[in-house]
């Protein structure tokens, strides 16, 4: 059974950012929500991505490379 909802696009990011939703968890109606999602989603990852990288500590970032 699915359900049909709409959603804010800050609250879509917000619960990227969370974790607490994925992109794979749900699928767009239209083309245009499917592009607005898909850039929330890339918005979002690289936000995370970015802090997890701030959070590596000096010396074990240069034990990688």
């Amino acid at each position: 059974m699915s359900i049909q909802i709409e959603i804010d696009k800050e609250k879509l990011m917000e619960l990227f950012e969370l974790g607490v939703l994925c992109a794979a968890d749900f699928r767009c109606l239209t083309a245009e929500s499917k592009q607005t999602v898909s850039k929330v989603c890339l918005t979002s990852c690289s936000k995370r991505l970015q802090t997890a990288a701030a959070t590596i500590p000096i010396s074990i970032h240069k034990q990688t490379h």
